[in-house]
């Protein structure tokens, strides 16, 4: 059994050609057969009679209808990505799909729920600070009618979509990549432009067309970091699912690209702070869930070889 995240992928089949087809399916299955999820609602609405609907042809999305329609469209299109990321992995290559999560032999669901209740303290912990000094660009929104059937919908397919990018970029393509080379930091800062260039499309760069994707490869440098020094990709699953779920449900802004029924709306996004306040975050996270535990493995293989 292969003990290394990287060398996970030895269990199957690596020749060139098969990477290639495993990337064409998977954004066959993702941008083709998942827009099927955003087509046909766009078709729908373009047909009706009424004049309260329409499609923002800039973005794709819905306007006139529940936003909850544009949040399930979107977010059920990942589905597909996880279906093509399998169908790859597991017939392309031949290989367990576990194997793009982690070597051992059951997914690590604690070091999951540590990863996602850290992040999500330390994300609440941000936002509370950024509130102090800035409490105008935070609007209560609150409408329990609305929020609490939505809340279900947003933890039922936030979590899905998160896992769907970690299996990808994290997981599959991360992986790949490790066959080029084992410096983590090359590994990570690569994997974050990867994880960048789909959000260059998000209406968020509005607020700053440099600082906002320095921000994306941020996160994807920083969940492919851990997920190596951790040797699975389940501290990065649980931290990404807890962050898109605070944004969903507690400080959604206004020109995000999955509007959602929100406790609190941010009018203005300060990309300064959100991109500062994160490696804060990322630096504390690693501190507390790996830097230790890396501190205590050492010190006990000393100890065992000065017993030896």
């Amino acid at each position: 059994m292969k003990e290394s995240f990287l060398d996970q992928v030895e269990l199957g089949q690596t020749e060139w050609y098969r990477t290639f087809f495993g990337i064409i399916l998977i954004l066959f299955f993702w941008l083709i057969l998942g827009s099927v999820f955003v087509v046909v609602p766009m078709l729908w609405v373009m047909m009706d009679s009424s004049s309260d609907t329409a499609v923002n042809m800039q973005t794709g999305m819905l306007v006139g209808v529940d936003p909850i329609v544009n949040y399930v469209a979107l977010n059920l299109s990942f589905g597909m990505m996880i279906v093509g990321v399998f169908v790859t992995v597991r017939f392309v290559h031949g290989r367990p799909f576990r194997s793009i999560i982690t070597p051992a032999k059951k997914f690590e669901w604690q070091r999951m729920w540590q990863g996602f209740g850290l992040w999500l303290l330390l994300v609440a912990l941000a936002s509370g600070v950024e509130y102090l000094f800035t409490p105008e660009i935070y609007t209560v929104v609150f409408n329990a009618r609305r929020f609490l059937p939505f809340a279900l919908v947003v933890l039922l397919l936030t979590p899905m979509q998160t896992t769907a990018e970690e299996l990808l970029f994290r997981g599959y393509l991360l992986q790949t990549t490790g066959q080029l080379g084992r410096n983590f930091i090359g590994l990570s800062l690569a994997n974050g432009i990867l994880f960048m260039i789909p959000h260059l499309g998000n209406p968020e760069l509005a607020a700053s067309a440099i600082l906002l994707p320095l921000f994306y490869l941020s996160i994807g440098a920083f969940f492919a970091y851990i997920t190596l020094r951790d040797n699975s990709a389940a501290l990065a699953i649980g931290a990404h699912a807890s962050n898109n779920l605070y944004s969903a449900l507690f400080a959604n802004y206004t020109g995000s690209a999955l509007q959602t029924e929100s406790i609190f709306l941010v009018t203005k996004l300060n990309a300064v702070y959100g991109l500062v306040s994160f490696w804060v975050m990322a630096v504390i996270f690693y501190l507390i869930l790996l830097w230790r535990r890396e501190k205590v493995a050492t010190a006990v293989g000393n100890t065992i070889d000065d017993g030896i």
